[in-house]
Protein backbone atom coordinates (compact mmCIF):
# COMPACT_ATOMS: atom_id res chain seq x y z
CA UNK A 1 0.00 0.00 0.00
CA UNK A 2 1.19 3.69 -0.60
CA UNK A 3 1.36 4.58 2.80
CA UNK A 4 3.46 1.65 4.56
CA UNK A 5 7.12 1.69 5.97
CA UNK A 6 7.30 -0.76 8.31
CA UNK A 7 9.88 1.02 10.28
CA UNK A 8 8.12 4.13 10.67
CA UNK A 9 4.61 2.77 11.13
CA UNK A 10 1.58 3.14 8.44
CA UNK A 11 0.20 6.78 7.98
CA UNK A 12 -2.63 6.80 4.84
CA UNK A 13 -1.31 8.91 1.57
CA UNK A 14 -3.85 11.34 1.36
CA UNK A 15 -5.23 13.12 -2.63
CA UNK A 16 -6.74 16.27 -1.69
CA UNK A 17 -9.09 17.05 -4.44
CA UNK A 18 -9.19 21.05 -4.23
CA UNK A 19 -13.07 23.04 -5.35
CA UNK A 20 -11.00 26.50 -5.44
CA UNK A 21 -11.73 27.29 -2.20
CA UNK A 22 -9.77 29.23 0.20
CA UNK A 23 -10.12 26.63 3.13
CA UNK A 24 -8.14 23.90 1.05
CA UNK A 25 -5.05 24.42 2.30
CA UNK A 26 -6.13 24.52 5.71
CA UNK A 27 -7.09 21.55 5.17
CA UNK A 28 -3.86 20.34 4.05
CA UNK A 29 -2.26 21.89 7.13
CA UNK A 30 -4.37 19.76 8.81
CA UNK A 31 -3.49 16.81 7.33
CA UNK A 32 0.04 17.43 7.34
CA UNK A 33 0.03 17.90 11.11
CA UNK A 34 -1.90 14.34 11.45
CA UNK A 35 1.13 12.65 9.30
CA UNK A 36 3.60 14.82 10.92
CA UNK A 37 2.68 14.01 14.34
CA UNK A 38 2.42 10.33 13.50
CA UNK A 39 6.04 10.01 12.24
CA UNK A 40 7.47 12.19 15.28
CA UNK A 41 6.35 9.41 17.04
CA UNK A 42 8.49 7.32 15.34
CA UNK A 43 11.16 8.73 14.68
CA UNK A 44 14.20 10.19 17.10
CA UNK A 45 15.14 13.51 17.78
CA UNK A 46 18.65 14.24 15.72
CA UNK A 47 18.64 16.92 13.21
CA UNK A 48 18.33 14.11 9.98
CA UNK A 49 15.07 12.18 11.91
CA UNK A 50 13.06 15.31 12.36
CA UNK A 51 14.00 16.15 8.66
CA UNK A 52 13.13 12.84 7.78
CA UNK A 53 10.07 13.02 9.66
CA UNK A 54 9.29 16.61 7.54
CA UNK A 55 9.70 15.01 4.13
CA UNK A 56 7.72 11.98 4.70
CA UNK A 57 4.60 13.92 6.27
CA UNK A 58 5.24 16.82 3.22
CA UNK A 59 5.15 13.93 0.60
CA UNK A 60 1.95 12.11 2.22
CA UNK A 61 -0.63 15.03 0.76
CA UNK A 62 -1.19 15.42 -3.08
CA UNK A 63 -3.19 18.28 -3.94
CA UNK A 64 -4.83 18.52 -7.48
CA UNK A 65 -7.78 21.23 -8.83
CA UNK A 66 -10.87 19.58 -9.72
CA UNK A 67 -10.06 20.41 -13.19
CA UNK A 68 -6.55 19.93 -13.71
CA UNK A 69 -6.36 16.17 -14.60
CA UNK A 70 -8.89 14.47 -16.80
CA UNK A 71 -10.82 11.84 -14.94
CA UNK A 72 -8.59 8.90 -16.89
CA UNK A 73 -5.14 10.10 -15.36
CA UNK A 74 -6.14 10.83 -11.99
CA UNK A 75 -7.34 6.96 -12.07
CA UNK A 76 -4.42 5.11 -13.63
CA UNK A 77 -1.72 7.67 -12.34
CA UNK A 78 -2.70 9.33 -9.70
CA UNK A 79 -4.91 7.11 -7.32
CA UNK A 80 -2.91 3.98 -7.24
CA UNK A 81 -0.53 5.89 -4.82
CA UNK A 82 -2.92 7.39 -2.63
CA UNK A 83 -4.99 5.62 0.39
CA UNK A 84 -7.72 8.26 0.55
CA UNK A 85 -9.34 11.29 -0.85
CA UNK A 86 -10.64 14.37 0.80
CA UNK A 87 -12.67 16.55 -1.31
CA UNK A 88 -12.48 20.42 -0.33
CA UNK A 89 -15.37 22.98 -0.01
CA UNK A 90 -16.00 25.19 -2.99
CA UNK A 91 -18.41 27.41 -4.77
CA UNK A 92 -21.33 26.25 -6.85
CA UNK A 93 -23.58 23.13 -6.45
CA UNK A 94 -22.79 19.45 -6.72
CA UNK A 95 -25.53 19.33 -9.33
CA UNK A 96 -23.22 21.07 -12.13
CA UNK A 97 -20.08 19.27 -13.70
CA UNK A 98 -18.22 22.14 -14.02
CA UNK A 99 -18.25 22.66 -9.82
CA UNK A 100 -17.02 19.79 -8.87
CA UNK A 101 -14.72 18.14 -11.71
CA UNK A 102 -13.04 14.93 -11.26
CA UNK A 103 -14.35 14.65 -7.48
CA UNK A 104 -17.23 13.35 -9.00
CA UNK A 105 -16.01 10.71 -10.61
CA UNK A 106 -13.79 9.68 -7.36
CA UNK A 107 -16.78 9.60 -5.38
CA UNK A 108 -18.47 7.14 -7.97
CA UNK A 109 -15.19 5.25 -8.49
CA UNK A 110 -15.06 4.24 -4.56
CA UNK A 111 -18.05 1.10 -5.48
CA UNK A 112 -15.30 -0.09 -7.44
CA UNK A 113 -12.00 0.83 -5.88
CA UNK A 114 -12.95 1.31 -2.44
CA UNK A 115 -10.56 4.28 -2.15
CA UNK A 116 -12.09 6.20 1.58
CA UNK A 117 -13.39 9.39 0.85
CA UNK A 118 -14.05 12.77 3.23
CA UNK A 119 -15.75 15.20 1.81
CA UNK A 120 -15.96 18.78 3.40
CA UNK A 121 -18.75 21.50 2.60
CA UNK A 122 -19.15 20.54 -1.36
CA UNK A 123 -17.30 17.66 -1.14
CA UNK A 124 -20.05 16.63 1.76
CA UNK A 125 -22.99 17.54 -0.76
CA UNK A 126 -21.36 16.25 -4.13
CA UNK A 127 -21.39 12.67 -1.65
CA UNK A 128 -25.30 13.27 -0.79
CA UNK A 129 -25.99 13.93 -4.46
CA UNK A 130 -24.05 11.16 -6.16
CA UNK A 131 -26.05 8.77 -3.70
CA UNK A 132 -29.69 9.66 -4.37
CA UNK A 133 -30.06 12.58 -1.36
CA UNK A 134 -31.47 15.61 -2.35
CA UNK A 135 -29.00 19.14 -1.86
CA UNK A 136 -30.91 22.66 -1.63
CA UNK A 137 -31.17 25.99 -0.75
CA UNK A 138 -30.96 26.16 3.17
CA UNK A 139 -34.09 27.78 4.94
CA UNK A 140 -31.35 29.72 6.67
CA UNK A 141 -27.87 30.55 5.04
CA UNK A 142 -25.06 30.30 7.41
CA UNK A 143 -21.81 32.46 6.71
CA UNK A 144 -19.05 32.29 8.83
CA UNK A 145 -20.88 31.46 11.94
CA UNK A 146 -20.36 29.19 14.82
CA UNK A 147 -22.76 26.02 15.48
CA UNK A 148 -23.32 23.21 18.17
CA UNK A 149 -22.89 20.10 16.39
CA UNK A 150 -24.97 17.19 17.99
CA UNK A 151 -23.63 14.08 17.44
CA UNK A 152 -25.85 11.22 16.40
CA UNK A 153 -23.59 8.41 16.16
CA UNK A 154 -20.02 8.15 17.40
CA UNK A 155 -19.03 4.75 16.28
CA UNK A 156 -16.68 6.11 13.08
CA UNK A 157 -15.74 9.97 12.32
CA UNK A 158 -17.33 11.17 14.79
CA UNK A 159 -15.59 8.78 17.49
CA UNK A 160 -14.52 10.35 20.79
CA UNK A 161 -15.87 13.73 19.63
CA UNK A 162 -18.09 15.21 22.59
CA UNK A 163 -21.90 15.73 20.99
CA UNK A 164 -22.67 19.55 21.32
CA UNK A 165 -18.98 20.95 19.78
CA UNK A 166 -18.41 24.33 18.33
CA UNK A 167 -17.76 24.21 14.24
CA UNK A 168 -17.54 26.78 11.88
CA UNK A 169 -20.75 26.94 8.80
CA UNK A 170 -20.32 28.45 5.41
CA UNK A 171 -23.52 27.50 3.68
CA UNK A 172 -26.44 28.82 1.54
CA UNK A 173 -27.18 24.90 0.08
CA UNK A 174 -27.60 21.53 2.36
CA UNK A 175 -28.86 18.33 2.37
CA UNK A 176 -32.27 18.58 2.92
CA UNK A 177 -33.40 14.95 2.03
CA UNK A 178 -31.47 12.03 3.24
CA UNK A 179 -31.48 8.49 0.81
CA UNK A 180 -32.04 5.10 1.68
CA UNK A 181 -28.07 4.21 1.12
CA UNK A 182 -26.99 7.35 3.35
CA UNK A 183 -27.12 7.65 7.06
CA UNK A 184 -27.06 11.18 9.51
CA UNK A 185 -23.97 11.28 11.87
CA UNK A 186 -24.73 14.51 12.92
CA UNK A 187 -27.12 17.94 13.04
CA UNK A 188 -26.63 21.31 13.96
CA UNK A 189 -28.53 23.11 16.88
CA UNK A 190 -29.53 26.15 18.31
CA UNK A 191 -29.62 29.02 16.66
CA UNK A 192 -27.77 31.15 14.01
CA UNK A 193 -28.06 34.85 13.20
CA UNK A 194 -29.87 36.03 9.74
CA UNK A 195 -31.72 39.06 9.01
CA UNK A 196 -30.97 40.97 11.94
CA UNK A 197 -32.68 37.74 14.40
CA UNK A 198 -31.64 34.40 15.73
CA UNK A 199 -33.52 31.44 13.75
CA UNK A 200 -33.17 27.92 15.03
CA UNK A 201 -30.71 25.73 12.32
CA UNK A 202 -30.72 22.14 12.57
CA UNK A 203 -28.95 21.76 9.52
CA UNK A 204 -27.55 17.81 8.52
CA UNK A 205 -23.70 18.33 9.73
CA UNK A 206 -22.41 15.43 9.07
CA UNK A 207 -23.36 11.75 6.58
CA UNK A 208 -21.78 8.37 5.66
CA UNK A 209 -22.88 5.63 3.49
CA UNK A 210 -24.43 2.83 4.74
CA UNK A 211 -21.84 0.65 2.94
CA UNK A 212 -19.09 1.92 1.26
CA UNK A 213 -16.06 4.48 2.82
CA UNK A 214 -17.80 7.62 2.15
CA UNK A 215 -18.10 10.41 4.72
CA UNK A 216 -19.07 13.98 4.68
CA UNK A 217 -19.38 16.69 7.08
CA UNK A 218 -21.41 19.85 6.28
CA UNK A 219 -18.89 22.15 8.49
CA UNK A 220 -15.80 22.94 8.56
CA UNK A 221 -13.68 21.05 10.42
CA UNK A 222 -10.03 22.76 9.52
CA UNK A 223 -11.06 26.56 10.53
CA UNK A 224 -9.22 27.03 13.77
CA UNK A 225 -12.70 28.18 15.43
CA UNK A 226 -13.97 24.25 15.16
CA UNK A 227 -13.62 22.22 17.53
CA UNK A 228 -11.53 19.00 17.37
CA UNK A 229 -10.88 19.06 13.70
CA UNK A 230 -7.56 16.94 14.04
CA UNK A 231 -9.49 14.20 15.80
CA UNK A 232 -11.84 14.29 12.72
CA UNK A 233 -9.28 14.26 10.33
CA UNK A 234 -7.33 11.18 12.75
CA UNK A 235 -10.43 9.01 12.43
CA UNK A 236 -10.67 9.48 8.78
CA UNK A 237 -7.31 8.28 8.81
CA UNK A 238 -8.27 5.37 11.59
CA UNK A 239 -10.97 4.49 8.82
CA UNK A 240 -8.77 3.99 6.03
CA UNK A 241 -6.54 1.54 8.27
CA UNK A 242 -9.64 -0.27 8.97
CA UNK A 243 -10.72 -0.44 4.74
CA UNK A 244 -7.34 -1.35 3.69
CA UNK A 245 -6.78 -4.00 6.09
CA UNK A 246 -4.28 -2.21 8.60
CA UNK A 247 -6.06 -2.14 11.95
CA UNK A 248 -3.22 -3.85 14.21
CA UNK A 249 -1.00 -0.48 13.22
CA UNK A 250 -2.37 1.77 15.53
CA UNK A 251 -6.52 1.43 17.06
CA UNK A 252 -8.32 5.19 17.59
CA UNK A 253 -7.13 5.77 21.29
Amino acid sequence: MPGTNEAWGWHPRTLVVDNYDSYTYNLVALLTDAARAHYSSFGGSGEASIEETERRAQEHIIVIRNDEYSWETVRDSILPHVDNVVISPGPGTPARREDVGVGRDIIAHTQRDGHPVLGVCLGHQMIAHEYGAKVDQSVVPVHGQTSSIDVLDDSCLFHGIPSGFCAVRYHSLTVTRMSSSLRVLARAAGTVEHAGRMVASTDIMGIRHNTLPLWGVQFHPESVCSEHGARLLANFAQLTRMAVGRLHVLRIP
